[in-house]
């Protein structure tokens, strides 16, 4: 139904929106009263335009964009992904190396990382464990083009992440996006309790 509402240019209802944002009726109804999502109020009922809530989700579901991070040592992918974010809203960090992502993790924490898992100086886990330290909420989507390899294994055995399978383009990336930015939604928001 959501589908047919957005096919036919109509706003979507809270239901379909919770729907589109695998979200709680509830929790989407406040998210609007409380001004966190772009809705608009229509005969005393909430609705919500498809394309300004994929425009919330690609920017992390808050309105501002998300601290990015691009670990990769192909110049190319890193390049891509840094246009594609960027076209996004989302202007990535890049490091091309294990050493490099160090640094930038001693001085920064990141909402996402796209993560390669096999670089010229160490494994993609070696940088996968930084982040934990620095950040436990970090989301990391493991990039590789082997997803046999050794290094693979033990970067997920060192919790939840997304594996993306090289080559990619813009439609992972978009679902990546969309995928963590409904990660990191609110799963309720607390009611405001009154004293009587």
């Amino acid at each position: 139904m959501a589908q047919e509402s957005n096919a036919s240019g109509k706003l979507l209802t809270v239901r379909e929106a919770a729907q589109l944002l695998r979200l709680g009726e509830v929790t989407v109804y406040r998210l609007a009263q409380r001004h966190k999502i772009p809705a608009v109020k229509v005969g005393g009922s909430w609705r919500f335009n498809r394309g300004l809530l994929d425009d919330w989700l690609m920017a992390g579901g808050s309105g501002s964009a998300r601290r990015i991070l691009v670990v990769d040592d192909d110049p190319d992918l890193r390049r891509m992904l840094q246009h594609i974010l960027t076209l996004r809203g989302q202007p990535p960090m890049l490091a091309g190396s294990v050493r490099e992502a160090q640094v930038v993790l001693r001085e920064t924490t990141f909402d996402l990382v796209f993560l390669d898992v096999i670089l010229p100086d160490g494994s993609g886990a070696d940088v996968f464990r930084a982040i934990r330290a620095a950040d436990s909420s970090a989301l990391v989507v493991l990039m590789t083009g082997f997803p046999d390899h050794p290094a693979v294994a033990e970067a997920l055995s060192l919790g939840p992440v997304m594996l993306m399978r090289k080559p990619f383009g813009a439609r992972e990336i978009d679902d990546v996006l969309r995928t963590t930015a409904r990660q990191a939604l609110p799963a309720a928001i607390p009611v405001a309790r009154t004293r009587a």
